[in-house]
């Protein structure tokens, strides 16, 4: 048989097989008789053979096959982070985003360690394709069945939140390793939430902290066309708690940067998914012929949960150039070769129609975007959450495959949020990253609508603004007066072997006066003056300006002064600030805090290890405080500004009836063998942030 048969054969077997033989019979007569008769045998059989060869192509098109991982590619590996660790915010997702690679992080979202990143978790990594897995609220267990179903349960909710609306609710799971949790948990509470079983199919990495080993388990997964896994906590020259050295670490990365054409790096909830999907998954041709191809894709697994696209193949008409593939809402065009096009379309979601079709050049059409959640608005009264709506945009071409809003105080800006995945979903009410508008600002929602080959369009709201109302200032205080009138109680410890507290034109931020905290090393006294039976809100912020003079000095690690002291009705304590002195840091301030079950911990949450948690300040310049204190029955916390920078907080706390009633101002508690003039001034406590 001659080579051009063989080269041929996979394409047309039946062409091959039926007809090949037939044709060299003929010639052999021809050639051995040259008979008029024997030629025109030969040329009636070569045009019926040419039909019929015709009709044999056509029957190949609507051909499809599945490929084993997406995009056809040669085994497939995943990185896991656990714990939201600090170094997740500073080090892993900085360095996975800039080579172009996705990871998986489980977070514990009621932790100091989740609030420190916060902005990464609930802004940066929907732009990423980053995923985010539910690991328990606390990192703490459950000592019952009630306490597991919260633990686990809102740990899901707060995933499921920071997701586009529909996408589907399945995700990797883990309880925290070290940590117990009641016997039958997972049939008794566990059940009511989906978590993924990677286990069966995942290979975890067992080896050691090298870059050889970590690296040749990467090409291991490509050889024999698997799905490996590592997983670490902390990353990073400052990691915390079992990670791989940086070198090791961040070789792996710039390997699996350069083969990630070659090998599938996706998240484990997006391989699982693949997986599970395609083990079961069936193509059935319902239609082709030269101008369009139907095909229906099926698989075993739950179509609620599972809605991660499997790669397909299929073989279309030799003279189209492009094809247009559609599902549902779901449109695409993609490139034709050789024959073939590969795209992706997910089981279970309706017919796959294929058509011959030219590349979409042009972007989607305008559309009109409202500020609130029905009837554009002018005015809200809210300062923690937007609402916005939007009309569909339209795309003839290639259809809309996605939608992207951001929010800014500019029109077209993202000065309070970049941009966030909205899915296919139309409207929005969120207050993720913890909003804190300002009360007489104009926030303005911008929508991008992207089309099925990427191109995208833009259009802004006409903005909203954040009423102010008559008592959202709840107490204000410059000291210019020269005295202490608004202060119920006052504790000056007035004498010069004391620490003391009084008014000063020294100490002054504006105006005429401030007040000046003289503290002695070796000398008693916690001088303070207190405002009793402020109003009551359920978000509280307390704005003040301090002052360290030069020779202000604190003991290492251990010494602190407190500034701000905050409580509730009872006289509870709520949270406070605070100036420590840790060694290779120096001076730095920080809030505490306290819930409902007395938990008290430091925001931000700092570890010695991690010296980039800790918030530094300079003796000789003024500074301004911003401390946020929410009082919420499960979304309680507190958050802490320096000049206007966000430098940690703490949310998801129980904090029911800790309402800030009482503001103690000076030094309520302070160590020995503190020296040094401390200076604060302008206080305000409002119900939103300032300007």
């Amino acid at each position: 048989m001659p080579s051009y048969i063989y080269e041929e054969w996979p394409k047309y077997p039946n062409l091959v097989l039926t007809h090949y033989c037939l044709i060299d019979l003929l010639l052999h007569s021809y050639n051995k008789h040259k008979t008029m008769k024997s030629l025109s045998s030969l040329l009636s059989v070569l045009f019926l053979l040419s039909i019929l060869s015709a009709a044999d192509i056509e029957a190949q098109n609507g051909s499809t096959s599945i490929a084993k991982w997406k995009d056809g590619k040669k085994g497939a590996y995943s990185l896991r982070f656990d714990d939201s660790m600090w170094s997740h915010h500073d080090h892993a997702i900085p360095n996975l985003v800039k080579r172009g690679l996705v990871g998986s992080f489980y977070l514990n979202p009621a932790t100091g360690r989740y609030g420190y990143g916060i902005d990464s978790w609930e802004s940066l990594v929907s732009r990423t394709g980053i995923e985010l897995c539910p690991h328990s609220m606390n990192h703490t267990g459950a000592a019952d069945f009630e306490e597991a179903d919260y633990e686990a349960g809102e740990s899901f909710r707060t995933v499921w939140r920071l997701n586009p609306p529909d996408k589907s609710k399945l995700y990797p799971f883990a309880h925290g390793g070290g940590t117990l949790w009641p016997s039958g948990y997972r049939e008794a509470v566990l059940k009511q939430y989906p978590a993924a079983d990677i286990s069966p199919d995942a290979i975890r990495y067992r080896g050691s902290d090298s870059k050889k080993e970590l690296i040749d388990f990467a090409k291991q997964a490509m050889k024999d066309d698997a799905w490996h896994f590592v997983l670490t906590h902390g990353t990073g020259p400052n990691l915390e708690w079992l990670g791989f050295e940086v070198s090791n670490f961040e070789g792996l990365l710039d390997y699996l940067e350069s083969v990630k054409d070659e090998l599938w790096v996706g998240t484990l909830g997006d391989i699982h998914k693949y997986v599970t999907e395609r083990k079961t998954a069936s193509v059935k041709v319902m239609d082709a012929d030269k101008t369009l191809i139907r095909l229906s894709l099926r698989s075993d697994a739950n179509a609620e949960l599972y809605d991660y696209p499997l790669t397909l193949t299929t073989q279309v008409p030799t003279d189209w150039n492009y094809c247009h593939v559609s599902q549902g809402l779901l449109q695409g065009i993609y490139p034709v070769k050789s024959g073939k096009v590969m795209f992706d379309a997910i089981p279970n979601r309706g017919e796959i129609v294929l058509k011959n079709s030219a590349m979409d050049i042009s972007p989607p059409g305008s559309f009109t975007v409202r500020d609130g959640a029905a009837e554009d608005i002018d005015a809200s009264p809210l300062t923690t959450s937007i609402s916005s709506n939007w009309d569909m945009a339209n795309d003839a071409e290639s259809g809309i495959s996605r939608y992207w809003y951001k929010i800014g105080t500019t029109p077209g800006g993202a000065e309070v949020l970049d941009w966030i995945d909205n899915g296919l979903e139309r409207k929005i009410s969120t207050s993720r990253t913890n909003f804190s508008l300002v009360r007489g600002e104009k926030y303005y929602v911008t929508v991008k609508a992207v089309n099925g080959v990427g191109l995208s369009s833009e259009s802004t709201s006409d903005g909203f603004t954040v009423n102010k109302t008559p008592d959202y200032i709840v107490f204000k205080e410059n000291f210019d007066n020269g005295y202490f009138s608004q202060w119920n109680e006052k504790r000056p410890n007035m004498g010069s072997d004391k620490n003391r507290i009084f008014i000063s034109d020294k100490a002054v931020h504006e105006g005429t006066f401030g007040i000046q905290c003289h503290l002695q090393e070796d000398q008693s006294g916690e001088p303070f003056i207190a405002k009793h039976g402020m109003k009551e809100n359920e978000i509280s912020f307390t704005r003040f300006y301090f002052k360290l003079s030069a020779d202000f000095s604190i003991p290492a690690n251990g010494g602190e002064v407190q500034m701000l002291e905050l409580r509730d009705e009872s006289g509870t304590f709520v949270s406070g600030v605070y100036i420590g002195f840790t060694e290779g840091i120096g001076l730095n301030i920080y809030a505490r805090f306290q819930d409902n079950a007395e938990f008290n911990t430091t925001v931000p949450a700092v570890r010695e290890s991690y010296p980039l948690a800790y918030i530094p300040v300079k003796s000789g310049n003024w500074h301004r405080i911003d401390l946020k204190t929410v009082a919420h029955n499960g979304k309680g916390g507190i958050e802490i500004w320096l000049d206007g920078v966000r430098e940690g907080c703490i949310t998801n706390r129980f904090t029911a009836g800790m309402a800030v009633r009482s503001l103690y101002l000076g030094a309520p508690t302070v160590n020995e063998n503190v020296s040094g003039e401390l200076f604060i001034d302008d206080i305000t406590v409002s119900d939103s942030y300032l300007d």
